[in-house]
């Protein structure tokens, strides 16, 4: 991209009364809101279940990154009349680079030595990461970001800093309008293309049935359909620079006893308190699979996010002020270490399968870990490298002095073995064989898919070796005999269909099935006569469950005994389906909630170390015993 260093025509000179507006000071209540963004996405991918809307922390970052760049832009052109997008970039690139950098080498030799499982998806996401292309890669890919079964790939997270990287390559642009036109029209654009990004997110998802019953990762992670943060972000730093008013750099002490500022200040603290009260709603009440979000509720949650940023923007203010506090401002200077390395820890320590830990250790290790990671990043990589160490290396490389050819083999060899390293650490990702050791989202144990279709229902799947695995011939049940018991489900049921089978229960259940599949097979086998006279439908592990399929399986069996099991799996939309299933299964007089959740948690060691699917000898057995008791006719 060319640089900008176009002059426009500026008065000669400025009224002594006016001087020039102070530049952009370091806002430490923005630290703060940094902090509660971070905290909140952590929380969110701990699994802490009161955080449902943690997520959310990253649109905060969103307005934040589209308000201090155009904040940035918008001064250098004002001050100087031109904008150098040469020295641009390369800030940026000093500022999120090198400790990019260091996670991609430490993510790619974990999962060499450690985590052999996450080296098919690693393929793909380095060069993805390096690109800054991680959100249209998963795209491309049809990853979900939010159905993850297995070992989640490890840099799945980086979607967030391909939409800003994209969105920065575009600032320039941003200086070239503000050298020809005002601040005001750089805002009015602005705040258009939010509202067409978000319009682009409403349309997609509402034509696609997001986010349920389809995955509503095109839209989450899409530079077009997300960037309305970022560019409120653009359109409020357009009006909003409370730092201007100043008459000198740090006068708001001395300046505060003005009333007109004093006032202005404490309308900010209230409209900010209440953002901030918004904000923090959000985070606890809200899911991904709430459908308002993608139909003009990440909008109106950035502008939430847009109002809480500007009061802390404000250093007059107690809330700034207060946001600027310890160890608000520790976790905000640190976020961005924080953000990069939260997620590949947490799915290289997961609780019951890579760690065994107390449940109450488990996060608080995790987190642990996350922050003395992130410490070491900001004190070792990110302030030496801000602080211009990579310059002063370059010069002192260049200027002749004793012993400066021993510096330069010395640099040059640690440079090499560096490089070497992160090399062979990626083309062994790249080369590593397709049928290298997986560990898989289902157990180790044998599999079978079930024919699909009305005439599946009313076969007991056998056991079978996987790779010999054959499908099974069905046979009919007369829907006129009283008691038969056929049952539909996932790999969680196909785990323990030998031992439902022994029972007399008829079981059809496939790995990876989702609920509107059964659903369309229950209907289909009741219209073909095949449908035992007692069902049991246990779905929705494999991603959210949609409240129509549910409504219309239930009332296309009110002439039979349905019993919805609901589901346990450490998953985003485990929540979402129970609260579901519990407030929809009531409604059905014929149908009977079947709270497998609850006996999951009581009998841990059932599972294997996914936590979701059943051991044989015991797990697989207490499964089918528990559903044949609860299954009798109750006196």
């Amino acid at each position: 991209m060319a640089v900008v260093e176009q002059v426009v025509a500026r008065p000669t000179a400025r009224p002594a009364a006016a001087p020039a507006p102070v530049a952009l000071p370091h806002l430490r209540g923005l630290d703060g809101v940094r902090a509660l963004a971070v905290v909140a996405v952590l929380l969110y991918h701990l699994g802490v279940p009161w955080v449902r809307g943690g997520f959310l922390g990253v649109d905060v970052f969103f307005v934040l990154s589209g308000y201090l760049m155009a904040t940035l832009v918008l001064d250098e052109v004002e001050a100087t009349g031109r904008f150098r997008t040469g020295r641009y970039l390369a800030r940026r690139v000093r500022r999120l680079v090198p400790a990019l950098l260091v996670v991609l080498a430490a993510a790619s030799g974990a999962a060499l030595l450690v985590a052999r499982d996450a080296l098919a998806s690693l393929r793909g996401d380095l060069l993805a990461a390096l690109t800054y292309t991680s959100n249209w890669w998963q795209v491309v890919a049809d990853r979900s970001y939010f159905e993850l079964a297995g070992r989640p790939p490890l840099l799945g997270h980086l979607w967030t800093l391909a939409v800003e990287a994209q969105f920065y390559l575009l600032v320039p642009l941003v200086a070239l309008l503000a050298l020809r036109a005002r601040r005001t029209h750089v805002g009015l654009l602005a705040a258009g293309l939010a509202v067409a990004s978000a319009v682009a997110m409403g349309v997609l998802a509402t034509r696609a049935g997001m986010p349920v019953p389809h995955d509503p990762t095109r839209v989450y992670v899409g530079t077009d359909t997300h960037a309305t943060g970022l560019l409120l972000g653009v359109a409020a730093a357009t009006v909003w620079q409370p730092w201007r008013t100043w008459r000198r750099p740090g006068s708001w002490a001395t300046e505060r006893g003005d009333p007109v500022r004093r006032f202005e200040a404490g309308v900010t603290d209230v409209l900010g308190v209440a953002a901030l009260a918004g904000v923090v709603a959000c985070v606890l009440l809200v899911d991904p699979y709430s459908a308002g979000l993608y139909r003009g509720g990440f909008a109106a949650f950035a502008a939430l996010a847009i109002v809480l940023v500007g009061a802390a923007a404000d250093p007059a203010g107690l809330l700034g002020r207060a946001l600027a506090r310890q160890p608000l401002r520790w976790l905000g200077e640190r976020s961005y270490g924080i953000y990069l390395w939260h997620w590949p820890v947490l799915q290289l320590m997961r609780p019951d399968q890579d760690v065994t830990l107390p449940e109450w250790a488990s996060p608080v290790v995790r987190a642990g870990v996350t922050l003395l990671l992130a410490e070491a990043s900001y004190r070792w990589v990110e302030t030496p490298v801000r602080r211009g160490a990579l310059r002063r290396l370059v010069a002192r490389l260049r200027t002749p002095a004793p012993g400066r050819a021993s510096l330069v083999v010395r640099t040059a060899a640690v440079t090499a073995c560096l490089a070497t390293g992160v090399a062979l650490l990626g083309t062994a990702v790249v080369r590593t064989p397709a049928d290298s050791p997986q560990v898989t989202a289902a157990p180790p144990g044998p599999e079978v898919t079930a024919p699909a279709g009305p005439d599946a229902i009313g076969s007991v799947v056998p056991q079978q070796d996987r790779t010999t695995a054959a499908t099974p011939t069905a046979t009919p049940t007369p829907v006129d005999e009283v008691g038969t018991v056929v049952a539909v489900g996932d790999s969680v049921m196909l785990g323990a269909a030998a031992e439902l089978g022994a029972h007399g229960v008829a079981t059809d259940a496939v790995v990876s099935r989702q609920f509107a599949e059964m659903a369309d097979l229950v209907l289909q086998a009741a219209a073909a006569g095949t449908l035992g006279h007692t069902v049991v439908v246990h779905g929705g592990t494999n991603g959210p469950v949609a409240e129509e399929d549910l409504r219309r399986l239930l009332a296309g069996t009110v002439d039979r005994r349905v019993f919805v099991v609901n589901v346990r799996v450490p998953r985003p939309w485990e929540q979402f389906d129970n609260e579901l299933f519990a407030r929809v299964v009531p409604e059905y007089p014929h149908a009977r909630l079947l709270d497998w959740k609850s006996v999951a948690e009581a009998n841990l060691p059932w599972f294997y170390d996914d936590g979701i699917h059943l051991r044989e000898g015991g797990g697989r057995e207490g499964y089918a015993a528990w559903i044949v008791h609860e299954i009798q006719p109750r006196r």
